[in-house]
């Protein structure tokens, strides 16, 4: 797929990546890696910022996935070439495309790992706290001072 010089470019930031081009939640396509068999760079009008960050609308979405009217890629994953493009970046107006993976998938996956990390905190101070007595001390033998003498008598 070549690139139009009028617009500007998304190319993903690591050239080993595969980044996922998203048409709504579902993945059509993926940008790169950087080689001669996927494409690396493509096309990009406008952005959109969404609670799962921010994201490119693709020029052309018909040429990854022939069903796809709207394609979005990561913002966060990739970086823009030819910004001084005759037809440069600018916030996507009136779009209330979701692109991407659902928001609330990310806080159901930061809240698992937290309430793991706070049970596994109270087992260790319930295990702390719990923990056997050890030995008890010997008891205290008063010293005589002298033959049958207590001290202090």
């Amino acid at each position: 797929m070549g690139l139009e010089a009028d617009y500007p470019a998304a190319r993903v930031s690591d050239p080993a990546d595969s980044v996922p081009i998203y048409s709504g939640r579902r993945v059509i396509a993926y940008l790169g890696p950087d080689d001669h068999f996927h494409s690396a760079a493509t096309n990009v009008t406008c952005r959109i910022h969404r609670r799962n960050g921010t994201w490119y609308k693709l020029l052309n979405p018909g040429g990854w996935d022939p069903t796809a009217a709207t394609a979005y890629v990561s913002a966060a994953r990739t970086f823009l070439l030819n910004t001084e493009a005759p037809n440069p970046m600018h916030d996507c107006v009136g779009n209330t495309d979701q692109p991407g993976p659902p928001w609330w998938r990310d806080i159901v996956i930061t809240t698992s790992i937290a309430g793991i990390g706070i049970a596994a905190a109270v087992a260790a101070r319930r295990f702390l706290r719990e923990r056997r007595p050890g030995p008890l001390p010997p008891p205290v033998v008063p010293e005589v001072d002298g033959p049958g003498r207590m001290p202090g008598a």
